[in-house]
């Protein structure tokens, strides 16, 4: 296969959903695969629904889920076009401006072009007279769409106007697809689409095609909801006397009820999976396999994103719509948090405790994630058991304390006696604090269980908390000890 380039262009518009992070990462398999660049290019002549802040949004949504392209815009490129640049640089590249609004003059270089070949014209149509055929189409039951009146009229280049491609009429148009296979339209729907706007400004339709060509796109990636403006595209290239890259239309990411997915389903951009704790790793594996497949027999499904890049061809493409699974991405995320090196670990929960208002102790922190890693498949799901470790005080469920047999003075008793053991502990370490706590027990003729619980309460002020000893490590001998002799005191009064 000679040389592969591969390219994502989103529009910043709104926030990147999930189907579009699966572009993305299916554009740098593909690539990357074969040896080849994948491009990052933003598509930003929709002006009317620009969202200012969203090319940001977009790249540091990008670099989060470890996405990242070979070329694409610089810093200087982004500034220019949205007033909120990334933080760091930008990406760069010879095949640049990698922005559409910076590159307006080939735009209007090339639809001149095409006026001059005879496959296009200017057209001076005003709204009003666009909107009086329509009308009379509507009712008329015709198929509704531009009568081509300016075809013929040669309007000059100094009066206002759009450039109008001509569609061939009884025309039919084949798409050789690297996913669907051939997909033949008899005749293209289309009415002389615009190509380039009044304000210089191209629609996708003319951008995407002269930009796949300057940057030498071979193939081209898109979701399956493109596949209608194929043969507009396919038109421009032969008119233009361009090669057309190679197009691979990807099947639909479906909720489990068999729908495209939906805001309905649950969350959809990818900033709402990292708000509510999934690992960017576990996301980038899961939505590898909506749609595409391994290989025959494969039972695995943990990838990095090396392997997937070694395994990934568009022949394991699926042509059916894949299923986004929350339930299966929670289990996936699970999979990878429990992977993690336990300051690894420690690293990504800090910024899910100090969103609960807590202060986080890193010493702390080190010590109780290897123990709450087990529980969790999601990073938030840790808060509620560690919490009490970054907290002054806490309020404690005394009704759980105080039941089965165990009464205020006995309690009382257990928390003065394990204070006083764990005070003359020369060592405060995880073994020596759990046979003190067990002698105590003993000692006062207790089961095991029932002290513990009100040692756990007494400390942590909930009865379902990580292993109790690690938990009185991780918090400290003095905090342990106050909290202790605190109890204490709130059992005599």
């Amino acid at each position: 296969m000679s040389e592969v380039r591969t390219r994502f262009a989103p529009s910043p518009t709104g926030m990147l959903h999930i189907g579009g992070v699966r572009t993305a990462l299916f554009e740098i398999l593909m690539a990357h695969h074969h040896g080849g660049q994948a491009l990052l290019r933003i598509e930003d002549t929709d002006r009317e629904r620009l969202v200012p802040g969203a090319i940001r949004a977009l790249i540091e949504d990008l670099r989060w889920v470890g996405l990242h392209f070979d070329e694409g815009p610089s810093f200087d490129e982004i500034e220019q076009a949205d007033s909120a640049p990334p933080e760091g640089t930008g990406i760069g590249g010879p095949a640049g401006p990698y922005v559409q609004s910076l590159r307006l003059p080939k735009y209007k270089e090339v639809s001149e072009r095409l006026i001059a070949s005879g496959h296009a014209y200017r057209c001076d149509c005003t709204a009003e007279r666009l909107a009086a055929e329509r009308d009379a189409q509507t009712a008329n039951k015709e198929p509704v769409g531009y009568s081509g009146y300016c075809r013929t009229r040669g309007v000059p280049a100094g009066v206002p106007h759009v450039v109008r491609f001509i569609i061939p009429e009884d025309r039919a148009v084949t798409l050789r697809d690297a996913v669907k296979g051939d997909v033949t339209w008899e005749k293209v729907i289309l009415r002389d689409p615009v190509l380039l706007k009044s304000d210089n400004f191209p629609t996708y339709h003319l951008a995407c095609v002269v930009d796949d060509h300057d940057m030498r796109i071979s193939h081209v990636l898109r979701a399956d909801e493109w596949l209608s403006t194929a043969p507009l595209h396919l038109l421009l290239y032969e008119a233009l006397g361009w090669t057309a890259p190679v197009f691979a239309h990807l099947p639909p990411v479906l909720g489990t009820d068999g729908k495209k997915l939906s805001k309905r389903h649950g969350a959809t951009f990818l900033s709402n999976f990292r708000e509510e704790g999934y690992l960017p790793e576990a996301v980038l594996n899961f939505i590898a396999l909506i749609g595409w497949s391994p290989g025959e027999g494969e039972e695995r499904e943990i990838f990095s994103l090396g392997e997937l890049k070694q395994r990934f061809t568009l022949e394991r493409v699926n042509n059916a719509g894949g299923v986004f699974s929350y339930e299966k991405l929670k289990w996936m995320n699970g999979m990878y948090i429990r992977a993690l090196a336990p300051d690894e670990l420690a690293k990504r929960l800090t910024p899910f405790l100090e969103r609960a208002g807590l202060v986080v102790d890193n010493a702390k922190l080190a010590r109780i994630a290897p123990h709450v890693q087990e529980r969790m498949e999601l990073l938030p799901d840790a808060v509620p058991f560690i919490d009490f470790l970054f907290k002054e005080s806490i309020e404690r469920d005394m009704p759980s304390m105080l039941k089965k047999g165990m009464d205020a003075p006995t309690a009382e008793t257990i928390c003065t006696k394990t204070a006083e053991a764990l005070e003359s502990l020369p060592a405060f370490e995880t073994p020596a604090i759990e046979a003190a706590i067990r002698a105590t027990a003993e000692a006062l003729g207790l089961q095991p269980g029932n002290a513990f619980l009100v040692i756990r309460i007494a400390i942590t002020g909930k009865k379902v908390t990580p292993p109790l000893f690690e938990s009185i490590y991780a918090l400290g001998a003095p905090q342990a000890i106050a909290r202790l002799r605190e109890t204490a005191a709130l059992l005599t009064t």
